[in-house]
């Protein structure tokens, strides 16, 4: 025998079991064949949408009730549905369409009833006697364009308006019903005007809307003067936004080709606009040239003429200052100090003071500044102090201004500067100026084009003086700027030791 093969006996077994069942079930399909031709369906059908088995009394209930268990338990109410829909009574979810019909045939008759008896009671009040029935009833006037009510005359809906004082019902598709005779105010004062009283309500409605016409032309031209105001004002605004637009585009305008070209290599490189928050500058770079020793030159602008200058700390040693002046310097920066760039120490530079009162001896004009570290504004502050305390203890006047240098170190990955936010950075640099400007004197800073365009904002610092250094043939910068730190490998009479930091003056004629 195979693994899966059934022995004799257990097939034949199976097959009369088979047999069995099946006689069964066709016993009890041809049971509930005999309830359906029977034509008892309909009525038990109807009986159990009523969600009653025994309603009949007696024996006859008796035996409806078993023949209804036996009608839920074959499932023939459901064969029924299907089968019959109209005998059964279940249509449209157990709903009968006819009931249904008159349900709300009945209900609408009810309703217009009830709308009609509402409609004569109100004339009723409204007329304010059993008498004035008879007119009152006129409201019922369908295809009447007017309907009269006493003296009073309510124009059509035609007109768009109703007289003062009617009750402006509409009737089952007309245009306009007049309400009552002369239900002038019937609602507040609870009494209506008949009769004789008649004339008097209507001139009442004619007075009434009269001052409602002028009421209205007086919220028309109300109306009428707001809208040109608010016309004048939207103008106005447009006027506005069109000037500031015009202005957004105007810097722009006024790039030079060369700025232009700057600006879009700036945009390519960055991917976003050049941010021109900054009064720009009108130099004119073709009356820009060097001689054979490096020494820029800037003649022929009729705006603008320059001066030539230094700036020097320490690290160049002894200066003659007579030779520097000599050699054509007319004004130098000396360093009052620096901060440390990893302990963050405020140190004084030591040649700070003789630098101020040799150079302001040999004939230069003076200013200071201070290489900084600050990464707050209480630190930025203090380096302010420490300028305005070496010009005391030299006893010098300054005419060049103080100069905030806030560097970003690249040669040194941990300087403390180079972690502050560009908001920080800005925000050390405003606290610097103010304190230079309350103690009487001009602040600056000394920035390059990337510390202008990525980090400080420029728009909190437009009143301020700026020393540019670009190392460039021209400026890259649009930005205005009155210095311009232009090599910092000069070689320059009376220094002799190290190379020095050259720089121009633009002065306005």
């Amino acid at each position: 025998m195979k693994y899966n093969e059934k022995p004799q006996g257990e097939k034949k077994s199976s097959r009369l079991a088979a047999l069995i069942t099946a006689i069964i079930l066709l016993c009890l399909v041809l049971a509930g064949g005999a309830f359906v031709l029977s034509g008892r369906p309909s009525s038990r059908g109807a009986d159990l949408n009523k969600g009653d088995l025994s309603s009949s009394s007696g024996s006859g209930g008796e035996d409806r009730g078993f023949a209804g268990r036996l009608y839920d338990w074959l499932g023939i109410e459901t064969i029924m549905t299907i089968l019959r829909p109209e005998e059964s009574g279940i249509i449209a979810g157990g709903i009968d369409s006819a009931d249904s019909t008159a349900g709300v045939k009945a209900s609408v008759d009810e309703s217009a009833a009830a709308g009609e008896t509402d409609l004569v009671s109100a004339a009723d009040t409204a007329a304010g006697s059993d008498s004035s029935t008879a007119d009152s009833a006129e409201v019922k006037a369908a295809d009447t364009d007017q309907a009269a009510a006493g003296s009073t005359q309510s124009k059509a809906a035609d007109t768009d308006q109703a007289a003062a004082g009617s009750t402006q019902s509409k009737a089952a598709g007309a245009d306009q019903a007049a309400a009552g005779s002369t239900q002038s105010k019937a609602a507040d004062t609870d009494q209506a005007a008949a009769g004789s009283t008649d004339n008097k309500a209507a001139d009442t409605a004619k007075d009434s809307a009269a001052s409602t016409k002028d009421e209205a032309d007086k919220n028309a031209k109300k109306n009428s003067g707001a809208e040109s105001k608010d016309e004048k004002k939207s103008e106005s605004v447009s006027k506005d936004e069109k000037d500031a637009s015009s202005g957004d585009k105007k810097p722009k305008d006024s790039l030079t080709k060369l700025q232009k070209k700057y600006v879009k290599a700036w945009e390519e490189w960055h991917m976003r606009d050049f941010p021109l928050n900054f009064p720009l500058h009108n130099y004119n770079w073709k009356y820009l040239k060097f001689d054979d020793k490096g020494v820029l030159h800037y003649e022929g602008d009729e705006n603008y003429t320059i001066r030539r200058g230094i700036d020097v700390s320490e690290f160049q040693g002894k200066i003659d200052w007579e030779k520097v002046k000599k050699a054509g310097y007319d004004f130098v920066f000396v360093r009052a100090g620096h901060r440390t760039m990893h302990s963050g120490d405020l140190q004084k530079d030591k040649r700070a003071v003789k630098n101020l009162q040799r150079a302001k001896k040999a004939g230069l004009d003076v200013g200071v500044y201070i290489f900084s570290q600050a990464i707050t504004e209480k630190e930025a502050r203090k380096e302010a102090e420490l300028c305005l305390d070496v010009i005391e203890e030299s006893g010098v006047e300054i005419t060049l201004p103080i100069v905030y240098d806030p560097e970003i170190v690249v040669e040194d990955y941990y300087a403390r500067i180079n972690y502050i936010s560009g908001e920080q950075f800005t925000d050390n640099t405003v606290a610097f100026c103010e304190k230079i400007r309350k103690a009487g004197f001009t602040p600056a800073i000394y920035a390059n084009c990337s510390t202008e365009t990525d980090i400080l904002d420029m728009s909190r610092i437009k009143d301020t003086v700026i020393w540019y250094a670009d190392y460039g043939s021209t400026p890259e910068s649009p930005y205005d700027f009155t210095f311009w730190q232009y090599s910092n490998l000069g070689w320059v009479d009376g220094i002799p030791e190290t190379e020095t930091d050259l720089n121009v003056w633009f002065i306005k004629k």
